[in-house]
């Protein structure tokens, strides 16, 4: 909002100046960015797998890999390579079964991360 007044504190972290508006997290060790955090920006740091991301999001379900590739005509290959940088990073979850992949979002993960985005806004 508009009416906060926000700042960097002298050990580099952003403060609010209106306390009973700002949501601060129950710990300061939820604002510390570790290397997970680093690894899930990377993964989305690619216009493929940010395109494969909001699909899987926009599915709210698991969807079969080949359904993938019908959406976003994106190569096998390419996309197996993509959705393992995005399971690496803890961002899709993979499940076979027999012969089909699927994948989905992993919410907590992905929870986590926007949590520290958003933890002063």
């Amino acid at each position: 909002m508009l009416d906060e007044l926000r700042y960097f504190h002298r050990h580099g972290n952003m403060k609010c100046g209106n306390k009973s508006k700002c949501k601060l997290p129950t710990s300061q060790a939820e604002l510390e960015a570790a290397e997970k955090h680093v690894e899930a920006f990377g993964a989305l740091a690619h216009l493929s797998r940010l395109q494969v991301f909001f699909f899987l999001v926009r599915a709210q379900r698991e969807v079969a890999v080949g359904e993938i590739h019908e959406a976003l005509d994106i190569p096998g290959p390419t996309l197996s390579h993509h959705l393992n940088l995005l399971r690496r990073a803890g961002l899709v979850r993979k499940r076979r079964s027999e012969r089909h992949i699927y994948c989905s979002v992993d919410r907590d993960s992905v929870t986590a991360l926007v949590r520290l985005l958003t933890a002063c806004c």
